[in-house]
C-alpha cells in the first residue's frame, strides 16, 4: 500500500457535538458498561454457593461463566458490529440492555444446569450490541487527538463494574445469608445468591431512560479511497494491521478473564480469605488499579499518538504487555497479600493494555467500519478471554490435582504464556507500522 492517506476527498465532515454533550454521552456509555460488567462477573463471587446448590464442578462452572457467554456474545457481536455500521446506534444499544438485563435476572431464577447455561448465552446475546455501538458513537463525538481518554474513560466500566460485581457481590451475599431481604417481594423466598443475582440484574433498567435521552450522532470519516471498495474490501486491505493488534487485545483478554474469575478461588481457597474479605479486596483492587491503568494508557496512547502517530498507541501496549508479564511473577511470591499485589499491578497493565490496543485498532479504519472492526477485536477478545481464559486455568489447575499451589501455579503459567504472545503480536505491529510505505490510520 502507499504512503498516501487512506481517507478520500468527501463531502465536508459534520460539525463535532458540544464538550459538554459529549462528556455527557461518555458519562452515560460508562454506567452503561458498568452495568453490563456488574452483570457478567456476579458469578464469579457466587461461585463456591452455586456450585453446592447445582452440585457441579468447577470445569462445569467455567462453562456456565465463560463459554456459555462467549458463544453467543462472540456470534451476536459480528451482527450487531455490522448493525451499528448501518442502523441507529443509540436504539441499537438500548435493546442489548434489555436482553442482558433479562437474561441476568432469569440466571438467578433458574433452577437447572440448562436454564443458568440458556440465561448466561442471553446476557452475552444483550451485551454484544454495547461495545461496537459505544466505540463507534464516541468515535463521532471525539476528536481523534482525545479518543483515547475517551475510550479510556468507557473502559473504566469494565473496572467499576468488575469491582462492584466483587465488592457489593460479597457484601449482598452476606446480607442475603443474614436475611435482610426476606422482606422484598418476589426475592424474598429465593436461596442467598440466588437474591443477589435477581437484585443486581434488576438494576439494569434504570439505564434504558438515560441512554434514550442523547440523540444519534453523526458518523463521520465515511470517505476513503477508492481502491478500498466497500466494507469488507477495505477490512482485507488492512487485515495485515488489524489482525495483528485484535490478537494483542485477544491474548491479554485470555490472561486477564482467567485472572479476574479465578482470583477469589484463589484468595479463598488456598490463602483462607473469607469469601467477603477476598471480594472487598479484589474489588478494591479492580477499582483503584483498574482505573489507573486505564486512564494512564489513554493519557499515554494520546500523548504518544500526537507523537508517533503511525506507532504511538502501539508503543504503549507493548510497555503494558512488559508491566504484565512482571506483574504475573509476582505469584512467585509466598502468602495471600503477595497474590493481592500481582492482582492490583495486573489491573494496571492489562487495562492499559486494552485501552492501547482498542485505540490503535480505531486509528486503522474508517468511519463506515469502525462498528464491524470493534465487534471483530471484541468477538476475537471474548472468545479467547471468556471461552478459553477460565477454562484453561480450570483444566490445568485439574491437571495439578486442584491442591495446594495448584491454582496459583496454574494461574501464573496461563498469564505468562498469554502476555508474552501479547507482546509479540505488539512488537510484530510496530514494526509493520514503522515500515516507510506503511499507510496513515483513518480517523
Amino acid at each position: 500500500m502507499s504512503g498516501a492517506s487512506l481517507v478520500a476527498q468527501g463531502p465536508a465532515e459534520p460539525p463535532w457535538p458540544r464538550t459538554a454533550v459529549a462528556q455527557a454521552f461518555l458519562l452515560v456509555m460508562l454506567v452503561a458498561a458498568t452495568f453490563s460488567f456488574v452483570h457478567r462477573y456476579v458469578p464469579s463471587v457466587l461461585v463456591d454457593p452455586i456450585k453446592r446448590e447445582m452440585g457441579i464442578s468447577d470445569v462445569q462452572f467455567s462453562l456456565l461463566q465463560g463459554t456459555a457467554f462467549a458463544v453467543l456474545y462472540c456470534g451476536a457481536s459480528l451482527v450487531c458490529g455490522l448493525l451499528a455500521d448501518r442502523v441507529h446506534r443509540r436504539n441499537l444499544v438500548v435493546l442489548g440492555v434489555a436482553i442482558w438485563t433479562v437474561g441476568t435476572v432469569l440466571f438467578g431464577l433458574s433452577t437447572s444446569y440448562t436454564g443458568l447455561l440458556a440465561s448466561r448465552a442471553m446476557v452475552g446475546l444483550g451485551e454484544a450490541a454495547l461495545g461496537p455501538a459505544s466505540v463507534s458513537m464516541l468515535c463521532d463525538y471525539f476528536r481523534p487527538e482525545r479518543r483515547g481518554r475517551a475510550i479510556a474513560v468507557s473502559f473504566f466500566g469494565a473496572t467499576l463494574g468488575s469491582a462492584l460485581a466483587f465488592a457489593a457481590g460479597g457484601r449482598m451475599l452476606e446480607a442475603a445469608a443474614a436475611g435482610q431481604y426476606a422482606g422484598l417481594p418476589w426475592v424474598g423466598d429465593l436461596a442467598p445468591w440466588r437474591q443477589v443475582v435477581v437484585l443486581m440484574g434488576a438494576s439494569g433498567f434504570l439505564l434504558v431512560p438515560a441512554i434514550l435521552a442523547f440523540p444519534e450522532p453523526r458518523r463521520r470519516a465515511v470517505a476513503v479511497a477508492e481502491h478500498l471498495g466497500g466494507r469488507a474490501q477495505e477490512l482485507w486491505a488492512l487485515r495485515d494491521r488489524i489482525a495483528l493488534v485484535m490478537l494483542a487485545g485477544a491474548t491479554v483478554a485470555l490472561a486477564d478473564f482467567g485472572f479476574s474469575i479465578w482470583a477469589t478461588a484463589l484468595l479463598t481457597r488456598t490463602h483462607g480469605f473469607s469469601v467477603a474479605d477476598a471480594g472487598s479486596v479484589l474489588g478494591a483492587c479492580m477499582l483503584i488499579a483498574g482505573v489507573t491503568g486505564g486512564w494512564l494508557g489513554g493519557v499515554l496512547c494520546d500523548r504518544a499518538h500526537l507523537r508517533a502517530p503511525l506507532t504511538g498507541r502501539v508503543d504503549t501496549v507493548v510497555r503494558a504487555a512488559v508491566a504484565m508479564l512482571l506483574s504475573a511473577c509476582l505469584l512467585l511470591v509466598p502468602g495471600g497479600w503477595a497474590a493481592v499485589a500481582a492482582f492490583a499491578c495486573w489491573q494496571v497493565a492489562a487495562n492499559a493494555a486494552y485501552v492501547g490496543c482498542a485505540s490503535a485498532l480505531q486509528d486503522q479504519v474508517s468511519g463506515r467500519t469502525r462498528g464491524i472492526a470493534a465487534a471483530l477485536s471484541l468477538c476475537m477478545s471474548i472468545g479467547f478471554g471468556m471461552g478459553l481464559g477460565p477454562t484453561s486455568v480450570a483444566a490445568l489447575n485439574q491437571q495439578l490435582g486442584g491442591v495446594g499451589q495448584a491454582l496459583s501455579t496454574s494461574l501464573l503459567v496461563v498469564l505468562l504464556v498469554s502476555g508474552s504472545a501479547t507482546l509479540a503480536f505488539a512488537w510484530l505491529l510496530r514494526r509493520r507500522l514503522a515500515r516507510p510505505s506503511s499507510a496513515q490510520g483513518l480517523v
